[in-house]
């Protein structure tokens, strides 16, 4: 696990940025959020509606970028391209509990 957050990003999370052209509104943001956040392996998925991407964290060994692409594309939206991303850390629970002791 990430020593920061306990997300798992040593353990393999991969993170896309998705650039998704057709997303206008908070009910293409729930729609594509919801596709990609339903597949088995999915640890996180962000729509940015400005930007048009929806970036995704995920365990390559559960799913695939194909995968994630065609759930969004099943949903009615294009995919433009797809590119490497940053894992951001969440700071959830082991997050907060593991800063509280360094």
């Amino acid at each position: 696990m990430c020593k920061d957050c306990g997300c798992g990003e040593d353990n393999g999370v991969v993170t896309k940025v998705f650039t998704v052209p057709g997303m206008m509104c908070n009910n293409c943001k729930e729609t594509v959020e919801g596709a990609t956040l339903g597949l088995d392996g999915v640890l996180s998925s962000e729509v940015d509606l400005p930007n048009k991407t929806a970036t995704v964290s995920f365990d390559p060994a559960k799913v695939s970028v194909e995968t994630i692409t065609t759930a969004i594309e099943r949903t009615g939206f294009d995919v433009e391209s797809v590119v490497d991303g940053v894992h951001k850390h969440s700071h959830g629970l082991l997050g907060t509990i593991k800063h509280l002791f360094k």
